[in-house]
């Protein structure tokens, strides 16, 4: 177990949660995080300190992966809700529909819930699985020290302030503000009580895993942007995508570090081929080219990991 590798598995980790979850997204164009030089810096800072602190408290807590969940959540609902508070915000510029569509008591609560988990497998849970298949003897190691907390701590204040001051551009009333807070914090109770380890679990996921990725991936997506065009009321596609990412997370455990890592692959190749290829046309530039390569390399690291693990 090298200091090396823990440098190396560190940094990627940090680097693949705003690549994933900002750039191939298209929250954050591909043209952009070249040409501004504060852009991708500065998402990097934020995502990346985030996503392993994540893993530090997960590895703490015993690697339960619906805790790994509820620690997505929390990251989410920090970014989202306390951060640049776009929950709140009716004018926030990518709510779209969700301004009014799910909209209570001064708060887009459909919107917020698909942030909390969009983030959660996105910015948190996808990074940390890849890591894992890459470097399968870290797993279970801590990558940061306590002495280097603070100096963490310190390198996520910047943009968290940043973000706060200049992107949230809107004043929550106290009330929302302190639900936020609440969920925040009941995410990290849950993390660290929850015992179970799955939650329904069924066969044919665990025999495809891909597929079944592909499937929660795509589910996900027409959940929140086709039943908000639906006459159908809010609470249902709320409901459906927590029983989604749920049913998601309790068929980690069974699985082996590969089996993982596949189902990852899966849910991923949603977002960086068809999705990436729909962002395209819709004018974000290079989304067509930097999804399906990214994908292409995610496959080939794949064939090369499978035989080490056969070996």
């Amino acid at each position: 177990m090298s200091v090396k590798d823990t440098v190396k598995a560190t940094l990627l980790l940090s680097f693949l949660s705003p690549f994933i979850a900002e750039v191939l997204s298209g929250s954050t164009p591909p043209l952009e995080a070249l040409t501004n030089p504060f852009s991708f810096p500065l998402l990097w800072a934020f995502y990346g300190v985030g996503v392993i602190f994540v893993r530090e408290a997960w590895i703490r807590l015993g690697r339960n992966y619906l805790s790994l969940m509820f620690l997505g959540f929390a990251y989410g609902i920090f970014e989202e809700g306390l951060v640049i508070q776009s929950w709140f915000n009716p004018t926030w510029p990518d709510l779209g529909i969700f301004a009014y569509y799910g909209r209570i008591w001064g708060i887009n609560t459909t919107w917020a819930v698909w942030l909390t988990i969009f983030h959660a497998l996105m910015s948190i849970t996808a990074p940390i699985i890849i890591v894992d298949f890459i470097y399968p003897h870290l797993k279970r190691k801590e990558f940061v020290g306590k002495r280097n907390i603070l100096l963490l701590l310190l390198i996520m204040a910047i943009p968290t302030i940043l973000f706060y001051t200049q992107l949230a551009n809107y004043q929550t009333p106290l009330p929302q503000y302190f639900v936020a807070v609440v969920l925040f914090l009941l995410s990290l109770i849950f993390a660290k009580k929850i015992k179970k380890e799955s939650i329904a679990i069924s066969k044919w996921p665990l025999k495809h895993v891909f597929i079944y990725g592909f499937i929660i991936s795509l589910l996900l997506f027409l959940t929140f942007t086709a039943l908000p065009h639906s006459s159908i009321t809010p609470i249902v596609p709320m409901a459906l995508g927590i029983f989604l990412v749920v049913h998601f997370y309790s068929h980690m455990h069974p699985l082996e570090e590969k089996g993982r890592y596949l189902l990852i692959l899966g849910f991923l190749s949603f977002w960086f081929i068809p999705y990436d290829i729909i962002l395209e046309i819709n004018g974000i530039r290079g989304e067509a080219i930097l999804g399906p390569i990214t994908f292409l390399a995610f496959i080939l690291l794949w064939g090369e990991r499978k035989l080490d693990y056969k070996n």
